[in-house]
């Protein structure tokens, strides 16, 4: 810029868009929203109601199908889970799930099937999302001794 008029005018714009410091009110404002607002805005859902239902205890998990594990929440990698009901016929063994994310299904359905698959041919665990969101999505993982594991998703009426 050989032009002495146009470099007084990009030195004055430049100094209007040089950064001022925040006053100590500013960075309190800052510092909370960063802190109160933004790890809001990753969590997926938060936890409402439990439904005075407790966390499992660590012998739970060792047997899946006692009458222990239908009265707890289970963690998995996406969030918590619990055994609504189960129900064994002849040598099929079928679960009804709820979990906070029904990605975690196949995890869910391995637990049952390290602990049934000699007592089962077959395992059907159907994963429901937790009742407090509205979604009528379920998945459907499937375990055969001939053919492992089938993983199917459908959308379900909700029983009124």
């Amino acid at each position: 810029m050989d032009d002495p008029a146009a470099l007084s005018v990009a030195r004055r714009h430049r100094r209007r868009l040089a950064p001022r410091p925040l006053g100590a009110r500013q960075a309190l404002l800052a510092f909370a929203f960063l802190v109160g607002v933004l790890p809001g805005c990753a969590a997926r859902r938060g936890i409402v109601n439990d439904y005075g239902v407790e966390r499992c205890a660590a012998g739970a998990a060792d047997d899946l199908l006692s009458i222990d594990a239908l009265q707890c929440w289970f963690a998995a990698s996406h969030g918590r889970w619990r055994t609504l009901s189960h129900e064994s016929h002849y040598d099929v063994l079928v679960v009804d799930v709820e979990a906070l994310d029904i990605r975690d299904a196949d995890e869910i359905a391995r637990r049952f099937v390290a602990g049934g698959s000699r007592t089962f041919s077959e395992i059907l665990v159907y994963v429901h999302p937790d009742a407090q969101y509205e979604s009528t999505r379920t998945r459907r993982v499937r375990w055969t001794r001939a053919g492992g594991f089938e993983t199917f998703d459908f959308a379900a009426t909700p029983a009124r």
